[in-house]
Protein backbone atom coordinates (compact mmCIF):
# COMPACT_ATOMS: atom_id res chain seq x y z
CA UNK A 1 0.00 0.00 0.00
CA UNK A 2 3.27 2.18 0.87
CA UNK A 3 4.48 1.84 -2.73
CA UNK A 4 1.34 2.44 -4.65
CA UNK A 5 1.19 5.68 -2.72
CA UNK A 6 4.57 6.53 -3.28
CA UNK A 7 4.11 5.61 -7.07
CA UNK A 8 0.60 7.97 -7.32
CA UNK A 9 2.95 10.97 -5.54
CA UNK A 10 5.63 10.40 -8.29
CA UNK A 11 3.43 10.52 -11.14
CA UNK A 12 1.78 13.75 -9.45
CA UNK A 13 4.87 15.75 -8.98
CA UNK A 14 5.95 14.46 -12.66
CA UNK A 15 2.53 15.94 -14.36
CA UNK A 16 3.34 19.07 -12.32
CA UNK A 17 6.82 19.32 -13.26
CA UNK A 18 5.96 19.15 -16.66
CA UNK A 19 3.69 22.15 -16.59
CA UNK A 20 6.27 24.43 -15.83
CA UNK A 21 7.86 26.64 -18.96
CA UNK A 22 11.09 25.36 -19.24
CA UNK A 23 13.21 28.30 -17.79
CA UNK A 24 15.04 29.57 -15.16
CA UNK A 25 14.17 28.54 -11.97
CA UNK A 26 13.63 31.63 -9.88
CA UNK A 27 11.60 31.51 -6.55
CA UNK A 28 9.27 34.48 -7.06
CA UNK A 29 8.98 36.76 -4.21
CA UNK A 30 4.91 37.13 -3.10
CA UNK A 31 4.56 40.65 -3.98
CA UNK A 32 6.80 44.30 -4.95
CA UNK A 33 5.65 47.95 -4.81
CA UNK A 34 6.47 50.47 -6.69
CA UNK A 35 6.44 53.96 -5.07
CA UNK A 36 6.93 57.09 -7.39
CA UNK A 37 5.75 60.72 -8.03
CA UNK A 38 6.22 60.81 -11.62
CA UNK A 39 5.43 57.71 -14.12
CA UNK A 40 7.07 59.02 -17.36
CA UNK A 41 10.84 60.87 -16.75
CA UNK A 42 11.14 65.08 -18.70
CA UNK A 43 11.27 64.68 -22.33
CA UNK A 44 11.11 61.22 -22.23
CA UNK A 45 8.01 59.23 -23.93
CA UNK A 46 8.24 55.96 -21.98
CA UNK A 47 5.94 55.40 -19.35
CA UNK A 48 8.46 54.33 -16.45
CA UNK A 49 6.54 52.74 -14.32
CA UNK A 50 4.60 50.36 -16.51
CA UNK A 51 8.05 49.36 -17.41
CA UNK A 52 9.68 48.78 -14.14
CA UNK A 53 6.08 46.88 -13.54
CA UNK A 54 6.99 44.41 -16.18
CA UNK A 55 10.14 43.96 -15.01
CA UNK A 56 9.79 43.08 -11.91
CA UNK A 57 7.49 40.36 -12.61
CA UNK A 58 10.41 38.19 -13.37
CA UNK A 59 10.66 37.78 -9.61
CA UNK A 60 7.37 38.81 -8.29
CA UNK A 61 3.91 36.96 -8.85
CA UNK A 62 2.19 40.37 -8.37
CA UNK A 63 3.65 43.83 -8.48
CA UNK A 64 1.87 46.93 -7.38
CA UNK A 65 2.17 50.66 -8.20
CA UNK A 66 1.50 53.50 -5.71
CA UNK A 67 1.54 57.28 -6.66
CA UNK A 68 4.16 58.75 -3.36
CA UNK A 69 0.90 61.64 -2.09
CA UNK A 70 -1.54 58.53 -1.62
CA UNK A 71 0.46 56.43 0.32
CA UNK A 72 -1.15 55.52 3.33
CA UNK A 73 1.12 54.84 6.60
CA UNK A 74 1.39 50.84 7.31
CA UNK A 75 1.14 49.88 3.48
CA UNK A 76 4.54 48.69 3.08
CA UNK A 77 4.13 45.64 5.73
CA UNK A 78 2.38 43.57 3.29
CA UNK A 79 5.37 43.49 0.50
CA UNK A 80 8.07 41.82 0.18
CA UNK A 81 10.16 44.28 -1.44
CA UNK A 82 10.14 48.31 -2.51
CA UNK A 83 11.14 50.15 -5.49
CA UNK A 84 11.54 54.12 -4.92
CA UNK A 85 11.15 55.76 -8.33
CA UNK A 86 10.59 59.00 -10.48
CA UNK A 87 11.21 61.61 -7.27
CA UNK A 88 11.36 64.87 -8.22
CA UNK A 89 10.26 66.92 -5.14
CA UNK A 90 11.21 66.69 -1.64
CA UNK A 91 9.37 64.02 0.31
CA UNK A 92 7.49 65.50 3.03
CA UNK A 93 5.51 62.20 4.03
CA UNK A 94 6.61 61.67 7.85
CA UNK A 95 4.93 58.13 7.79
CA UNK A 96 6.41 57.16 4.24
CA UNK A 97 10.11 58.02 5.50
CA UNK A 98 9.13 56.17 8.91
CA UNK A 99 7.62 53.22 7.05
CA UNK A 100 10.57 52.68 5.01
CA UNK A 101 13.34 53.40 7.76
CA UNK A 102 11.29 50.30 9.87
CA UNK A 103 11.02 48.29 6.72
CA UNK A 104 12.97 44.99 7.11
CA UNK A 105 12.62 43.58 3.72
CA UNK A 106 14.56 45.07 0.81
CA UNK A 107 14.41 48.62 -0.76
CA UNK A 108 15.68 49.49 -4.07
CA UNK A 109 16.03 52.94 -3.94
CA UNK A 110 16.54 54.51 -7.89
CA UNK A 111 17.92 57.65 -8.56
CA UNK A 112 16.26 61.34 -6.74
CA UNK A 113 15.28 61.49 -3.97
CA UNK A 114 17.55 59.43 -1.48
CA UNK A 115 18.92 62.29 0.49
CA UNK A 116 15.44 62.49 1.98
CA UNK A 117 15.01 59.65 3.08
CA UNK A 118 19.08 59.19 4.29
CA UNK A 119 18.64 62.30 6.20
CA UNK A 120 15.54 61.20 7.75
CA UNK A 121 16.43 57.60 8.72
CA UNK A 122 20.41 56.51 10.55
CA UNK A 123 19.52 53.15 9.59
CA UNK A 124 22.44 53.52 6.64
CA UNK A 125 25.75 53.99 7.00
CA UNK A 126 25.20 55.97 3.38
CA UNK A 127 26.10 59.54 2.85
CA UNK A 128 24.44 61.77 0.65
CA UNK A 129 27.39 64.08 -1.26
CA UNK A 130 25.87 66.10 -4.50
CA UNK A 131 24.59 65.68 -7.86
CA UNK A 132 26.66 65.47 -10.88
CA UNK A 133 26.04 66.11 -14.87
CA UNK A 134 29.73 65.00 -15.92
CA UNK A 135 29.53 61.51 -15.74
CA UNK A 136 31.17 59.79 -19.06
CA UNK A 137 31.58 56.02 -17.58
CA UNK A 138 30.18 53.25 -15.86
CA UNK A 139 32.03 50.17 -15.05
CA UNK A 140 30.75 46.91 -13.84
CA UNK A 141 32.33 43.61 -13.00
CA UNK A 142 35.24 44.66 -15.17
CA UNK A 143 33.54 45.64 -18.02
CA UNK A 144 33.96 49.42 -19.11
CA UNK A 145 31.28 51.96 -20.70
CA UNK A 146 31.50 54.67 -21.82
CA UNK A 147 28.54 57.41 -22.30
CA UNK A 148 27.45 60.28 -23.57
CA UNK A 149 24.94 61.98 -21.45
CA UNK A 150 23.91 65.18 -19.85
CA UNK A 151 21.95 63.44 -17.06
CA UNK A 152 22.24 64.27 -13.41
CA UNK A 153 23.49 61.54 -11.43
CA UNK A 154 22.78 61.27 -7.86
CA UNK A 155 26.07 60.99 -5.19
CA UNK A 156 25.69 58.30 -2.37
CA UNK A 157 28.72 57.11 -0.39
CA UNK A 158 29.60 55.09 2.60
CA UNK A 159 31.03 56.24 5.60
CA UNK A 160 32.05 53.13 6.72
CA UNK A 161 33.79 49.80 4.81
CA UNK A 162 30.78 47.68 5.24
CA UNK A 163 28.88 48.93 2.25
CA UNK A 164 29.03 46.39 -1.34
CA UNK A 165 29.26 48.90 -4.08
CA UNK A 166 28.64 46.72 -7.38
CA UNK A 167 29.17 49.46 -9.98
CA UNK A 168 31.01 52.63 -10.39
CA UNK A 169 30.81 55.34 -12.49
CA UNK A 170 33.58 58.34 -13.23
CA UNK A 171 33.88 61.92 -14.88
CA UNK A 172 37.03 63.38 -16.07
CA UNK A 173 38.04 63.93 -12.48
CA UNK A 174 36.69 61.02 -10.13
CA UNK A 175 35.11 57.66 -9.57
CA UNK A 176 31.88 57.25 -7.48
CA UNK A 177 29.48 54.49 -6.41
CA UNK A 178 27.24 53.89 -9.36
CA UNK A 179 24.86 51.13 -7.61
CA UNK A 180 25.83 50.74 -3.53
CA UNK A 181 24.42 48.43 -0.73
CA UNK A 182 24.15 48.75 2.74
CA UNK A 183 22.20 46.36 4.95
CA UNK A 184 18.91 46.03 3.06
CA UNK A 185 18.82 49.15 0.70
CA UNK A 186 20.08 49.38 -2.62
CA UNK A 187 20.62 52.08 -4.43
CA UNK A 188 21.26 53.21 -7.93
CA UNK A 189 22.54 56.68 -8.92
CA UNK A 190 20.39 57.15 -12.37
CA UNK A 191 17.95 55.47 -13.96
CA UNK A 192 17.28 55.36 -18.23
CA UNK A 193 15.38 52.47 -20.13
CA UNK A 194 17.48 52.06 -22.02
CA UNK A 195 20.90 51.75 -20.50
CA UNK A 196 19.22 49.91 -17.65
CA UNK A 197 21.40 46.65 -18.32
CA UNK A 198 23.18 47.14 -15.02
CA UNK A 199 20.06 47.93 -12.57
CA UNK A 200 18.13 44.78 -14.52
CA UNK A 201 21.17 42.32 -12.98
CA UNK A 202 21.89 43.47 -9.66
CA UNK A 203 18.14 42.52 -9.31
CA UNK A 204 19.62 38.87 -9.37
CA UNK A 205 21.31 40.37 -6.76
CA UNK A 206 18.56 42.26 -4.61
CA UNK A 207 16.76 39.00 -4.71
CA UNK A 208 19.89 36.56 -3.74
CA UNK A 209 19.55 34.86 -7.33
CA UNK A 210 21.68 32.37 -7.09
CA UNK A 211 20.76 29.62 -9.97
CA UNK A 212 20.88 30.60 -13.55
CA UNK A 213 20.97 29.15 -17.17
CA UNK A 214 23.00 30.16 -19.67
CA UNK A 215 21.91 33.18 -21.94
CA UNK A 216 19.94 32.24 -25.82
CA UNK A 217 19.63 34.32 -28.33
CA UNK A 218 16.71 34.10 -31.01
CA UNK A 219 16.59 34.63 -34.53
CA UNK A 220 13.73 36.33 -36.23
CA UNK A 221 12.91 36.36 -39.94
CA UNK A 222 11.03 39.75 -40.23
CA UNK A 223 7.58 40.78 -42.38
CA UNK A 224 7.71 37.83 -44.08
CA UNK A 225 4.11 37.96 -46.72
CA UNK A 226 3.73 36.36 -50.25
CA UNK A 227 5.38 38.99 -51.58
CA UNK A 228 8.80 38.11 -50.71
CA UNK A 229 11.18 36.52 -53.04
CA UNK A 230 10.54 32.52 -52.35
CA UNK A 231 14.69 31.61 -52.99
CA UNK A 232 15.66 34.39 -50.97
CA UNK A 233 13.40 32.94 -48.07
CA UNK A 234 15.07 29.05 -48.54
CA UNK A 235 18.34 30.33 -48.81
CA UNK A 236 17.93 31.94 -45.74
CA UNK A 237 16.68 28.70 -44.04
CA UNK A 238 19.38 26.17 -45.68
CA UNK A 239 22.22 28.53 -44.36
CA UNK A 240 20.83 28.68 -40.89
CA UNK A 241 19.50 24.84 -40.77
CA UNK A 242 23.57 24.26 -42.10
CA UNK A 243 24.53 26.20 -38.76
CA UNK A 244 22.18 24.22 -36.25
CA UNK A 245 20.67 27.65 -35.81
CA UNK A 246 16.85 27.49 -35.04
CA UNK A 247 14.59 30.36 -35.84
CA UNK A 248 11.31 32.17 -35.79
CA UNK A 249 9.54 33.08 -38.89
CA UNK A 250 7.71 36.32 -38.42
CA UNK A 251 4.71 35.73 -41.06
CA UNK A 252 2.36 38.21 -42.18
CA UNK A 253 -0.48 35.70 -43.83
CA UNK A 254 -2.40 38.67 -45.81
CA UNK A 255 -1.65 41.60 -48.12
CA UNK A 256 -3.73 44.09 -48.67
CA UNK A 257 -3.09 46.19 -52.01
CA UNK A 258 -3.20 49.92 -50.49
CA UNK A 259 -4.18 51.49 -54.19
CA UNK A 260 -7.67 48.72 -54.84
CA UNK A 261 -8.15 47.60 -51.37
CA UNK A 262 -7.69 43.70 -52.12
CA UNK A 263 -6.60 41.47 -49.81
CA UNK A 264 -4.03 38.62 -51.12
CA UNK A 265 -4.15 35.90 -48.73
CA UNK A 266 -1.18 32.90 -48.54
CA UNK A 267 -4.05 30.70 -49.77
CA UNK A 268 -3.44 32.50 -53.10
CA UNK A 269 0.21 31.41 -53.91
CA UNK A 270 0.71 27.44 -53.46
CA UNK A 271 4.17 28.06 -53.50
CA UNK A 272 4.47 30.51 -50.51
CA UNK A 273 2.87 28.03 -48.73
CA UNK A 274 5.56 25.27 -49.78
CA UNK A 275 8.27 28.29 -48.91
CA UNK A 276 6.93 28.86 -45.30
CA UNK A 277 6.29 24.77 -44.74
CA UNK A 278 9.63 24.20 -46.01
CA UNK A 279 11.49 26.92 -43.37
CA UNK A 280 9.54 24.72 -40.32
CA UNK A 281 11.01 21.92 -41.51
CA UNK A 282 14.28 23.60 -41.78
CA UNK A 283 14.07 24.77 -37.93
CA UNK A 284 11.38 27.63 -38.26
CA UNK A 285 9.09 28.47 -35.70
CA UNK A 286 6.30 30.99 -36.69
CA UNK A 287 5.18 33.63 -35.20
CA UNK A 288 1.92 35.00 -36.45
CA UNK A 289 3.12 38.79 -37.31
CA UNK A 290 -0.44 40.62 -37.55
CA UNK A 291 -3.40 39.39 -40.34
CA UNK A 292 -1.80 41.74 -42.42
CA UNK A 293 0.22 44.35 -40.64
CA UNK A 294 -1.70 47.17 -41.89
CA UNK A 295 -4.84 49.50 -39.75
CA UNK A 296 -6.71 49.55 -43.13
CA UNK A 297 -6.47 49.76 -46.81
CA UNK A 298 -4.47 53.04 -46.93
CA UNK A 299 -0.88 51.52 -44.95
CA UNK A 300 0.99 49.38 -47.14
CA UNK A 301 0.88 45.66 -45.58
CA UNK A 302 4.67 45.57 -44.04
CA UNK A 303 5.18 49.08 -42.93
CA UNK A 304 1.13 49.65 -41.54
CA UNK A 305 0.20 50.35 -37.89
CA UNK A 306 -2.29 47.47 -37.67
CA UNK A 307 -3.27 47.86 -34.07
CA UNK A 308 -2.28 51.45 -33.23
CA UNK A 309 -3.33 54.82 -35.28
CA UNK A 310 0.08 55.46 -35.80
CA UNK A 311 -1.18 58.92 -37.82
CA UNK A 312 -3.06 60.06 -34.39
CA UNK A 313 -0.17 58.71 -32.68
CA UNK A 314 -3.69 56.87 -30.00
CA UNK A 315 -5.03 53.80 -29.80
CA UNK A 316 -7.39 52.35 -32.60
CA UNK A 317 -10.43 53.48 -32.54
CA UNK A 318 -12.40 50.03 -33.08
CA UNK A 319 -13.56 47.89 -30.11
CA UNK A 320 -10.21 45.90 -29.25
CA UNK A 321 -11.36 42.91 -27.57
CA UNK A 322 -13.39 42.22 -30.99
CA UNK A 323 -11.30 43.98 -33.19
CA UNK A 324 -7.82 41.66 -31.83
CA UNK A 325 -9.57 38.30 -31.95
CA UNK A 326 -10.95 39.03 -35.42
CA UNK A 327 -7.56 39.52 -36.51
CA UNK A 328 -6.23 36.91 -34.79
CA UNK A 329 -8.45 34.14 -35.65
CA UNK A 330 -8.66 35.20 -39.11
CA UNK A 331 -5.02 35.09 -39.66
CA UNK A 332 -4.84 31.84 -37.95
CA UNK A 333 -7.23 29.99 -39.78
CA UNK A 334 -5.92 30.83 -42.62
CA UNK A 335 -2.41 29.53 -41.60
CA UNK A 336 -3.79 26.13 -39.85
CA UNK A 337 -5.76 24.93 -42.97
CA UNK A 338 -2.75 25.28 -44.84
CA UNK A 339 -0.32 23.08 -42.24
CA UNK A 340 1.37 26.33 -41.39
CA UNK A 341 1.23 26.73 -37.42
CA UNK A 342 2.01 29.99 -35.29
CA UNK A 343 2.68 29.11 -31.96
CA UNK A 344 3.52 32.74 -30.58
CA UNK A 345 2.86 36.62 -31.37
CA UNK A 346 4.24 39.50 -32.74
CA UNK A 347 1.86 42.84 -32.98
CA UNK A 348 3.28 44.97 -36.43
CA UNK A 349 6.24 47.63 -35.01
CA UNK A 350 5.47 46.45 -31.31
CA UNK A 351 2.11 48.87 -31.17
CA UNK A 352 -0.30 47.96 -29.44
CA UNK A 353 -1.83 49.56 -26.40
CA UNK A 354 -2.43 47.24 -22.58
CA UNK A 355 -6.30 46.25 -23.21
CA UNK A 356 -4.78 44.95 -26.58
CA UNK A 357 -2.38 43.17 -24.65
CA UNK A 358 -5.06 41.97 -22.23
CA UNK A 359 -7.03 40.45 -25.17
CA UNK A 360 -4.23 38.96 -26.99
CA UNK A 361 -2.79 37.27 -23.77
CA UNK A 362 -6.41 35.19 -24.15
CA UNK A 363 -5.24 33.56 -27.40
CA UNK A 364 -1.19 33.03 -26.99
CA UNK A 365 1.16 31.88 -24.58
CA UNK A 366 3.95 33.41 -25.75
CA UNK A 367 4.78 37.17 -27.45
CA UNK A 368 7.74 38.06 -29.02
CA UNK A 369 8.85 41.33 -29.23
CA UNK A 370 9.16 44.64 -27.32
CA UNK A 371 6.29 46.80 -24.78
CA UNK A 372 4.62 49.31 -25.71
CA UNK A 373 4.71 50.75 -22.02
CA UNK A 374 1.86 53.20 -22.77
CA UNK A 375 -1.49 54.11 -24.18
CA UNK A 376 -0.94 57.72 -25.02
CA UNK A 377 1.54 57.82 -27.26
CA UNK A 378 4.17 54.82 -29.14
CA UNK A 379 7.01 54.15 -27.15
CA UNK A 380 8.68 50.56 -26.75
CA UNK A 381 11.20 49.32 -24.34
CA UNK A 382 12.72 46.02 -23.67
CA UNK A 383 14.14 43.20 -21.23
CA UNK A 384 17.14 41.50 -20.66
CA UNK A 385 14.79 38.47 -19.54
CA UNK A 386 11.77 36.09 -20.49
CA UNK A 387 9.06 37.25 -18.71
CA UNK A 388 6.47 35.80 -16.85
CA UNK A 389 3.20 35.94 -15.64
CA UNK A 390 2.48 39.45 -15.52
CA UNK A 391 -0.19 41.26 -16.20
CA UNK A 392 0.22 42.08 -20.02
CA UNK A 393 1.73 38.43 -21.02
CA UNK A 394 1.92 34.75 -20.11
CA UNK A 395 5.49 34.38 -21.02
CA UNK A 396 7.06 37.83 -23.08
CA UNK A 397 10.55 37.01 -24.90
CA UNK A 398 12.01 39.99 -25.50
CA UNK A 399 14.18 41.04 -28.58
CA UNK A 400 16.69 43.87 -27.51
CA UNK A 401 19.16 43.37 -30.03
CA UNK A 402 17.91 45.45 -32.91
CA UNK A 403 17.99 44.32 -36.31
CA UNK A 404 20.00 44.96 -39.73
CA UNK A 405 19.14 47.65 -41.08
CA UNK A 406 19.52 48.44 -44.85
CA UNK A 407 20.98 51.95 -44.76
CA UNK A 408 22.70 52.05 -41.40
CA UNK A 409 26.26 50.57 -41.91
CA UNK A 410 26.61 50.28 -38.05
CA UNK A 411 23.55 48.60 -37.60
CA UNK A 412 25.57 45.23 -37.16
CA UNK A 413 28.05 47.68 -34.72
CA UNK A 414 24.84 48.07 -32.66
CA UNK A 415 23.69 44.69 -32.42
CA UNK A 416 26.91 43.51 -31.27
CA UNK A 417 27.58 46.38 -28.93
CA UNK A 418 24.15 45.26 -27.90
CA UNK A 419 25.34 41.80 -27.07
CA UNK A 420 28.19 43.05 -25.32
CA UNK A 421 25.78 44.88 -23.25
CA UNK A 422 23.39 42.12 -22.23
CA UNK A 423 25.73 39.22 -21.84
CA UNK A 424 26.18 41.22 -18.82
CA UNK A 425 23.26 39.88 -17.27
CA UNK A 426 22.91 36.93 -15.79
CA UNK A 427 20.69 34.21 -16.89
CA UNK A 428 19.44 36.83 -20.24
CA UNK A 429 17.67 35.96 -23.32
CA UNK A 430 18.16 38.51 -26.37
CA UNK A 431 16.98 38.75 -29.86
CA UNK A 432 17.25 40.08 -33.03
CA UNK A 433 15.62 40.37 -36.49
CA UNK A 434 16.56 40.21 -40.48
CA UNK A 435 14.62 41.35 -43.52
CA UNK A 436 14.64 38.79 -45.67
CA UNK A 437 15.06 41.35 -49.16
CA UNK A 438 18.54 42.03 -47.20
CA UNK A 439 22.11 40.51 -48.41
CA UNK A 440 22.20 37.58 -46.18
CA UNK A 441 26.09 38.12 -45.54
CA UNK A 442 24.82 40.74 -43.20
CA UNK A 443 23.12 37.52 -41.49
CA UNK A 444 26.30 35.14 -41.79
CA UNK A 445 28.39 38.66 -39.81
CA UNK A 446 25.95 38.93 -36.67
CA UNK A 447 25.66 35.17 -36.64
CA UNK A 448 29.69 34.60 -36.73
CA UNK A 449 29.87 37.22 -34.05
CA UNK A 450 27.31 35.04 -32.03
CA UNK A 451 28.89 32.23 -32.28
CA UNK A 452 32.53 33.32 -31.60
CA UNK A 453 30.91 34.96 -28.16
CA UNK A 454 30.06 31.10 -27.24
CA UNK A 455 26.21 32.07 -27.55
CA UNK A 456 23.18 29.40 -27.25
CA UNK A 457 20.27 30.05 -29.55
CA UNK A 458 16.27 29.81 -28.27
CA UNK A 459 14.29 27.29 -29.98
CA UNK A 460 10.47 28.60 -29.88
CA UNK A 461 9.06 24.77 -30.53
CA UNK A 462 11.28 23.75 -27.47
CA UNK A 463 8.90 25.96 -25.01
CA UNK A 464 5.46 24.98 -23.80
CA UNK A 465 3.63 27.72 -25.93
CA UNK A 466 0.14 27.15 -26.85
CA UNK A 467 -2.83 29.15 -28.93
CA UNK A 468 -6.35 28.34 -28.19
CA UNK A 469 -9.35 30.26 -29.57
CA UNK A 470 -12.55 29.54 -30.81
CA UNK A 471 -11.99 25.96 -32.34
CA UNK A 472 -8.05 26.40 -33.12
CA UNK A 473 -5.58 24.34 -30.51
CA UNK A 474 -1.90 24.88 -30.99
CA UNK A 475 0.70 23.43 -28.93
CA UNK A 476 4.22 23.12 -28.64
CA UNK A 477 6.58 21.33 -26.27
CA UNK A 478 10.18 19.83 -26.69
CA UNK A 479 10.58 20.32 -30.48
CA UNK A 480 6.61 19.45 -31.30
CA UNK A 481 3.76 20.66 -32.28
CA UNK A 482 -0.02 19.27 -32.24
CA UNK A 483 -2.84 21.08 -33.95
CA UNK A 484 -6.34 20.64 -33.84
CA UNK A 485 -9.25 22.47 -35.45
CA UNK A 486 -13.04 22.74 -36.89
CA UNK A 487 -12.20 22.05 -40.97
CA UNK A 488 -15.59 22.73 -41.43
CA UNK A 489 -15.00 26.50 -40.65
CA UNK A 490 -11.97 26.89 -42.52
CA UNK A 491 -13.87 28.60 -45.42
CA UNK A 492 -15.71 31.27 -43.61
CA UNK A 493 -14.64 34.28 -44.57
CA UNK A 494 -13.12 36.52 -41.28
CA UNK A 495 -14.93 39.86 -41.20
CA UNK A 496 -11.66 41.68 -42.20
CA UNK A 497 -12.22 40.55 -45.36
CA UNK A 498 -15.92 40.70 -45.82
CA UNK A 499 -15.19 44.25 -44.45
CA UNK A 500 -12.62 45.14 -46.67
CA UNK A 501 -15.17 43.40 -49.25
CA UNK A 502 -17.78 45.20 -48.55
CA UNK A 503 -16.05 48.45 -48.30
CA UNK A 504 -15.14 47.95 -51.87
CA UNK A 505 -18.33 47.01 -52.78
CA UNK A 506 -19.80 50.12 -51.21
CA UNK A 507 -16.98 52.46 -53.02
CA UNK A 508 -18.17 50.47 -56.52
CA UNK A 509 -21.53 51.46 -55.87
CA UNK A 510 -20.48 54.92 -54.83
CA UNK A 511 -18.52 55.59 -58.26
CA UNK A 512 -21.26 53.92 -59.96
CA UNK A 513 -23.93 56.04 -58.96
CA UNK A 514 -21.69 58.90 -58.89
CA UNK A 515 -20.85 59.03 -62.73
CA UNK A 516 -24.23 57.42 -63.72
CA UNK A 517 -25.74 61.29 -62.13
CA UNK A 518 -23.05 63.11 -64.04
CA UNK A 519 -24.42 60.85 -67.37
CA UNK A 520 -28.08 61.78 -67.21
CA UNK A 521 -27.28 65.43 -66.06
CA UNK A 522 -25.07 65.77 -68.83
CA UNK A 523 -27.94 64.19 -71.08
CA UNK A 524 -30.42 66.54 -69.73
CA UNK A 525 -28.01 69.61 -70.43
CA UNK A 526 -27.09 68.47 -74.09
CA UNK A 527 -30.79 68.02 -74.78
CA UNK A 528 -31.45 71.33 -73.14
CA UNK A 529 -29.18 73.36 -75.51
CA UNK A 530 -30.09 71.25 -78.58
CA UNK A 531 -33.76 72.24 -78.17
CA UNK A 532 -32.69 75.79 -77.40
CA UNK A 533 -30.15 75.65 -80.67
CA UNK A 534 -33.17 74.60 -82.38
CA UNK A 535 -35.52 76.90 -81.91
CA UNK A 536 -32.63 79.65 -82.60
CA UNK A 537 -32.77 78.44 -85.65
CA UNK A 538 -36.48 78.18 -86.16
CA UNK A 539 -36.34 81.72 -85.56
CA UNK A 540 -34.30 82.68 -88.01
Amino acid sequence: MCKRYIVIFLIILLVFSNIGIGFANIEKKENALIIYENQKTFSYKENTINHLNELLYRFNKSVDSVYINDYKKGSLKQYDSIFVINIENEINDRDLLEDLSNYEHGIYWIGNGIEDFLSYSDKYDLIYEKKINSINELNYKGNKLTISSSDYFNVVNTRRQNSKILATMKDSYKEYPYVINNKNLYFISNYKIDQSFIFEDTLNDFYNIKNFEKGKVFVRIEDVHLFRDKDNLKEIADYLYSEGIPFMVALIPAYVDSKTGKINTIKDDPEFIKTIKYMQDRGGSVVLHGYMHSLDKREISGEGYEFWDMEKDEPISENIEEYVKDRVLSGLRLCVEKGIYPIAFEAPHYAMDQNGYTELKKYFSTYVGQYQNNNENFATSSFPYIIEGSKNFNILIPENLGYIERDNKFSIDIIKNNFYKLSMVRGYTGGFFFHPYMNLDYLKQVISYLKENDSEFLNLKDINNYVKIDDINIRSKDGKIDVTYDKNKSNEKSKSEISFENSMSNINKIIVIFVSTVLVIFTIIFIFFRFINRRKFRRR
